[in-house]
């Protein structure tokens, strides 16, 4: 997606969003994202407010609505998620600002500090967002049956498949299967957990970009960490154990088949898209998605 500059946008818009924040001095892009077609810090007399959306034809607007909606409901629920400040809609196009969140990416290497303070920040966001606060939200579900991995890979890229891939493929459907009932639930769940969700301020930790976000059981975010601890160097049941004890991990519902068949359906999930839509930023995740079931398998 191209990304617009602050320039680049329609005059009638920018005078908008300065009726918001005030006169913009000076426009910064960020280091990271890919679903806005403009994003940057605008700094202005007044302080620094991050600015993100798309024109209304983009196929990523509803994305962006849906974001907005969520960031609505968490604004004074939830310190860990950046404040929704305010929406702008004109020119044929949706932008939304927010407070800018201090920090630097999270750090999951081995020894890393940032570790157990983002499995303590995931724990405290099951807790506080168990019920969901935001009305109407999609079930995660219904997401992961769209983009169910292994029956997409046996019919589309069986070539490709390795002799363990193989060999446990049944099996592996059949995780994809059974993954839709265990995702019933009626938390809201980020969704989206790596590194660059993730800002991290000396104690402080701040989960962004909640476009992702969906409704399931409350474990769903700590379990999607995992991979990433294992993609950055952890051994698989290090990085179990790291956590282990969240709130959500110690939900009645995280039983150890439910898990098992999550890790299945993450790495059949990010194989496919691996294949789909082939970017290094992938390969991480999806080495540790499938040490992850490799080893919740081995271990059964």
């Amino acid at each position: 997606m191209h990304r617009r500059s602050w320039e680049e946008l329609p005059t009638a818009l920018r005078h908008a969003v300065e009726a918001e924040c005030g006169p913009v001095l000076r426009a910064e892009g960020p280091s990271a994202g890919r679903n806005s077609t403009f994003a940057a810090f605008l700094h202005t007399a007044d302080g620094t407010v991050f600015v993100k959306g798309v024109p209304d034809y983009e196929r990523l607007v509803t994305v962006h609505e849906h974001e907005i909606q969520i960031n609505s409901r968490l604004r004074d629920a939830v310190h860990e998620a950046p404040r929704l400040l305010w929406v702008v809609r004109t020119e044929g196009w949706l932008l939304a600002g927010y407070e800018t969140v201090p920090g630097e990416h999270a750090d999951f290497t081995p020894g890393s500090p940032d570790v157990p303070a983002v499995a303590e920040a995931l724990s405290r966001l099951a807790q506080q967002l168990s019920p969901s606060p935001a009305p109407g939200v999609s079930p995660l579900r219904k997401r992961y049956a769209r983009l169910a991995g292994w029956r997409w890979l046996a019919d589309n890229h069986a070539d490709g498949l390795d002799a363990w891939e193989k060999q446990h493929l049944d099996l592996l459907i059949h995780f994809d299967d059974e993954v839709q009932s265990i995702l019933a639930g009626d938390s809201l769940v980020h969704g989206d957990i790596h590194q660059l969700n993730l800002l991290v301020h000396g104690d402080q930790v701040r989960l962004i970009d909640w476009a992702w976000s969906r409704t399931g059981p409350p474990w769903v975010d700590a379990a999607l960490l995992i991979p990433r601890l294992i993609g950055e160097g952890h051994q698989p049941a290090e990085a179990e154990h790291l956590v282990s004890r969240t709130w959500g991990m110690q939900h009645a519902s995280a039983t150890g088949d439910a898990i098992t068949a999550f890790a299945a359906t993450i790495y059949g999930q990010w194989h496919r898209l691996a294949v789909e839509y082939p970017s290094p930023h992938r390969e991480a995740a999806v080495r540790g998605a499938r040490l992850w079931i490799q080893h919740r398998l081995s271990s059964s």
